[in-house]
């Protein structure tokens, strides 16, 4: 499904799959990506969250980048910052442990971080963004970590710095209960093309599955229509 993006249609979106789960299993799940265009989204779903939702409310990230906490280049410091503008933080906070220098025990340790939030169900959502070359998380294009297994993974060989990180596996993504792809800009849209129109391990986004739902701005609806 191909959507027109509002931060506010976003935030809807999400908040309706999360307000649901967080009823029916009592809490809920959600992975975000880094970068700068969920900041928006997050605020806004932020100001929607009630205390009932926000006190059952995991949050997690898609990835992270293997660099000190206070550093600038940071996944989850953007984000959080984006969300206390709208409100309160959720009462389950789990950001990833890459500054720790064994990345394959903080990925070992957020995998069962993972399981306990989720209940060993499927995330609930992902909020997820895409680069200019197809990548999500940190699952970069014709990359070995795209049939990784484990549900978190250190990656030491990114072909954008820094070259150490962590992710989530594309199978934990993919069999997340709800996908929201983020994509601005004509170059993605010319992507978003593409990867519905086959499955290439060479362009990581085509990989979602088919039932994921695309918000495009503008210029990516401009582009992909062209």
């Amino acid at each position: 499904m191909i959507l027109p993006f509002t931060a506010t249609a976003v935030a809807e979106a999400l908040h309706t799959t999360l307000d649901r789960a967080a009823a029916a299993h009592g809490n809920a799940t959600l992975a975000i990506p880094g970068g700068r265009s969920p900041g928006p989204v997050l605020t806004a779903l932020a100001r929607m969250c009630e205390p009932f939702l926000r006190d059952r409310l995991h949050l997690l990230w898609l990835d992270e980048r293997a660099v000190a906490l206070d550093h600038p280049d940071r996944n989850d410091a953007p984000t959080l910052a984006a969300w206390r503008t709208g409100g309160p933080l959720p009462a389950h906070v789990h950001p990833m442990p890459a500054e720790r220098a064994d990345l394959h025990a903080a990925a070992a340790d957020y995998a069962s971080v993972l399981a306990q939030a989720t209940g060993g169900r499927p995330l609930d959502a992902c909020l997820i963004g895409i680069g200019e070359d197809g990548h999500f998380a940190s699952l970069f294009p014709g990359h070995a970590g795209l049939t990784e297994l484990d549900p978190v993974f250190p990656v030491f060989d990114s072909p954008k710095p820094p070259a150490r990180r962590l992710t989530l596996s594309l199978g934990v993504i993919r069999e997340s209960n709800l996908r929201v792809v983020l994509a601005f800009g004509a170059a993605k849209g010319a992507l978003v093309s593409r990867a519905r129109t086959a499955q290439d391990p060479t362009l990581p986004c085509s990989l979602l599955p088919a039932d994921s739902v695309w918000f495009l701005d503008d210029a990516a609806t401009a582009a992909m229509d062209s």
